[in-house]
């Protein structure tokens, strides 16, 4: 039957909503904060063993023996396995680009520090991990490559042999006529970053229950997982099993940020219940294994970009080149984190050419893992600096700039020229309002008078693209396949009216249950109180992805609206057949089925419902009694990838503008920020409250990613940042009270005009804070192209410039 789902709250049954476009209390939280959410580990099952898993102490050998003799003679120690485990009962599994993953344990040589060599299970984690110590491993050290640029050189240690290049992929893709608009150009600005690897840190860190039924030859896995379909058809890759024998239990997790991949973990705790004869085993991953050796690291990047540009501040034409170091594998998919900038690649602005020289390259590091902003954050950082060199060149405020290269409000839907297509917005509104917000006149008398006194005061003003619901045409470059990301919601009444919602994900945080609960309490006009959200296991569930890629709110609104819209129509069938009337003569209004027209012939929705279950005798021959319904959504209008990646792929695109002012202290590089302005478009707000968690949240690790965040490796591939004493994270100290302001333009292509709003100010936050840094430094001739810009980079850069100037 076809479904029309409502496009705004006036389309909803209801004559007053409540609760859709509010904020209202959470759902979630009375369990989260009386400590009653059954997360990962909290589970504990009949006759459970514990899992502690050896890592590799080397970036790169060969293993010319492993000796478990003396861990098998511990107590308490049920079983060991090894890389010949993973050979005998596992393969590798899918990666990004296709065909280069290894086995979840080294088998022949390890490729990382971290990666697994041998696991134990056992009574508990202390004897496990006593076991560990006593496994012997003989390695045969390798020569490391850990620079990207040396691993693409001829003669280059190969980290998968049998590939015989480190490169995993290498295109150039050319949108429109890129080098006659840098012929024609009147200035070409050309300039190089370094982005440097970071990632999630979620409060808490992966987690998995493995249990094998020797029997049935089955796996049930209960994980902290965000997307568990996906996972349990990966795991059933790997261990050549059909889809139908793995069965994942997704549990609430403490945040995820696109690092709760957990896979490797996962498929050696199967190995492990295997070889336990089916006992079940649990693995915790503590922090030392996530920053070392689990889904922790992202986005390590070399740019060199290119701008065209005409007198008048018009950009003409963008070049980027890339060297993305993935690390030893593409296992966890992280080359995606490459190919999302194709949905947003020139930004809010009408550029109308563009190239990406795109290079992707394998080193002896720890694969690289998705994070928040899946890959354009470090896209628009570099393109904000480079609008920034070219107005700054031009003597054109930087807000002018971009003005003057805004897509205008009247040409959306706007197709941009890496393909993707922009559903709506108002970039000059959102921009006014962020100057307004915070008095940008005032802003620059301020810096006027700092810099007049000597301080180093610098102001941002940037804007950038979040491309919501992802499709998976998308990646199409890097392998993966497919159009429609399907996510699927049940809505079903019991006999006294009380409301069940049936989904397909685990409670992750964002309160995605309270946005289902305020749809169909306003559908149906009935109370939080009479509505229970579900999640169910991948046996259970509706067709579900869960979240990720800006895409949940959107989605799960699109699947709920949808089974609540197929409830409305069997629920009026029914009730048509009550009133001996045609379906076309009955309505829902209010929470009742009722007559049009006929004043006082009406029932309730509980009434109706109570029918269906207790006296079937009174339905019409055909209905089916159940009052429920199932509804999966997807993407319309979506399209496969051309020769050069175009498609019509993420659905929306919300904008946002942020201006910041900072200072640096050039006698420490110490950067402290003064002002933080915030101005956004995500469409429809379901959720206001949500949506302010979402900005804080992404403000904080925008500027954990402008300031503090890097994982490094020394060129053994040793990583020196394995503990938060080294790795930092932003900090009530760091993280400043923001104003914000909001502009709405809704989309139409969306349920209710809502936009993905997920990753939210990460794609903005580092590209304003570099921004503002370098206007700060501008007095002293320096630029900062690298971040983090931590303060000893920025003390060096500051430095430099000192001893420049003095020898002139």
């Amino acid at each position: 039957m076809s479904v029309e789902i409502p496009k705004t709250l006036e389309d909803f049954p209801n004559s007053s909503p409540r609760f859709v476009g509010r904020g209202v209390d959470r759902v979630e939280d009375p369990h989260l904060v009386t400590g009653r959410t059954e997360f990962i580990d909290n589970v504990v099952l009949p006759g459970m063993l514990h899992a502690a898993i050896l890592r590799s102490p080397v970036a790169h050998a060969r293993i010319t023996g492993i000796d478990v003799s003396e861990a098998e003679k511990l107590p308490g120690v049920f079983a060991i396995v090894t890389g010949e485990d993973a050979k005998r009962w596992s393969f590798p599994p899918p990666t990004a680009p296709e065909e280069w993953g290894t086995h979840c344990m080294a088998t022949d040589k390890v490729r990382y520090v971290g990666e697994p060599v041998a696991a134990v299970a056992a009574v508990d984690r202390y004897v496990a991990e006593d076991a560990i110590e006593l496994i012997a491993v003989d390695y045969e050290p390798l020569e490391v490559v850990a620079d990207p640029a040396k691993a693409m050189e001829p003669g280059s240690p190969l980290v998968i042999e049998e590939k015989g290049t480190n490169v995993m992929l290498q295109r150039v893709f050319n949108w429109g006529e890129v080098d006659e608009a840098f012929r024609d150009a009147d200035r070409v600005f050309t300039e190089k970053f370094r982005w440097n690897r970071l990632g999630a840190n979620p409060l808490e860190t992966f987690g998995v229950i493995a249990q094998w039924d020797p029997v049935a030859g089955s796996l049930t896995l209960r994980a902290s997982v965000q997307s568990a379909t996906h996972f349990g058809l990966g795991r059933a890759a790997v261990f050549g099993l059909p889809s139908n024998k793995v069965r994942v239990i997704g549990h609430p997790h403490g945040g995820s940020f696109g690092g709760k991949g957990g896979t490797r973990g996962t498929d050696v705790t199967a190995l492990l219940t295997r070889k336990a004869g089916g006992r079940p085993v649990k693995w915790i991953e503590d922090r030392a294994e996530y920053l070392t050796g689990g889904g922790s690291q992202s986005w390590d990047r070399h740019y060199e970009v290119s701008l065209a540009v005409k007198d008048d501040g018009r950009v003409t034409g963008l070049d980027v080149k890339l060297l993305d170091d993935m690390g030893a594998t593409g296992e966890c998919f992280g080359a995606i984190n490459t190919v999302k900038p194709l949905a947003a690649f020139t930004g809010p602005y009408t550029i109308p050419v563009a190239r990406y020289d795109l290079t992707i390259v394998a080193t002896n590091k720890l694969p690289q893992s998705p994070y928040r902003g899946m890959g354009p954050p470090p896209h628009f950082c570099a393109l904000e600096q480079m609008m920034d060199i070219a107005a700054r060149d031009l003597e054109i405020d930087p807000a002018e700039m971009r003005r003057k290269n805004f897509i205008p409000k009247d040409a959306f839907p706007y197709t941009i020229a890496s393909g993707n297509e922009y559903d709506s917005g108002d970039y000059e509104a959102v921009l006014d309002g962020a100057l307004e917000l915070s008095d940008y006149p005032e802003l620059r008398e301020r810096q006027a008078r700092a810099r007049a006194e000597g301080r180093c005061v610098g102001i941002g003003v940037v804007s950038a693209i979040e491309p919501g619901v992802f499709d998976w045409n998308a990646y199409a470059i890097v392998g993966v396949q497919g159009i429609g990301v399907p996510e699927g919601a049940t809505v079903s009444i019991d006999i006294l009216g009380k409301i069940s919602i049936r989904v397909g994900f685990a409670l992750e945080g964002q309160g995605q249950y309270t946005l289902a609960t305020q749809l169909v309490a306003d559908y149906f006009n009935v109370g939080f109180e009479d509505i229970t959200v579900v999640p169910l296991d991948t046996f259970s569930a509706p067709p579900a992805f869960g979240p990720g890629g800006s895409r949940l709110g959107v989605a799960l609104t699109g699947a709920v609206l949808g089974a609540c819209e197929k409830l409305r129509a069997k629920l009026v069938r029914v009730a048509a057949g009550l009133f001996q009337m045609d379906p076309e003569q009955v309505d829902l209004v209010d929470g009742n089925l009722v007559a049009k027209g006929v004043p006082g012939v009406e029932m309730s929705m509980p009434q109706v419902v109570g029918t269906m279950l207790a006296r079937s005798d009174l339905l019409p021959p055909d209905i089916d009694p159940r009052p429920e319904a199932t509804y999966v959504w997807t993407a319309a209008g979506r399209t496969e990838a051309d020769e050069e990646g175009r498609a019509k792929s993420y659905l929306t695109a919300a904008q946002a503008v942020h201006v910041v002012m900072v200072e640096v202290d050039p006698e420490t590089g110490l950067v402290e920020i003064l002002e933080y302005c915030v101005v956004d478009d995500c469409g429809t707000r379901l959720n206001p409250a949500t949506v302010e968690g979402q900005t804080e949240g992404s403000i904080a690790q925008g500027i954990g990613a402008a300031l503090l965040e890097e994982y490094v490796y020394d060129d053994q591939g040793q990583i020196l940042t394995s503990s938060y004493m080294d790795y930092l994270l932003p900090t009530i100290n760091e993280v400043p009270a923001t104003k914000k302001g909001i502009v709405v333009t809704p989309s139409p292509f969306t349920p209710l005009g809502a936009k993905g709003c997920g990753e939210g100010a990460m794609h903005t936050t580092p590209a304003a804070i570099l921004s503002a840094i370098n206007d700060a430094l501008v007095p002293l001739g320096a630029r900062a192209t690298e971040v983090p810009a931590s303060p000893n980079r920025l003390w060096n850069l500051i430095r430099g410039a000192k001893e420049r100037t003095a020898g002139e």
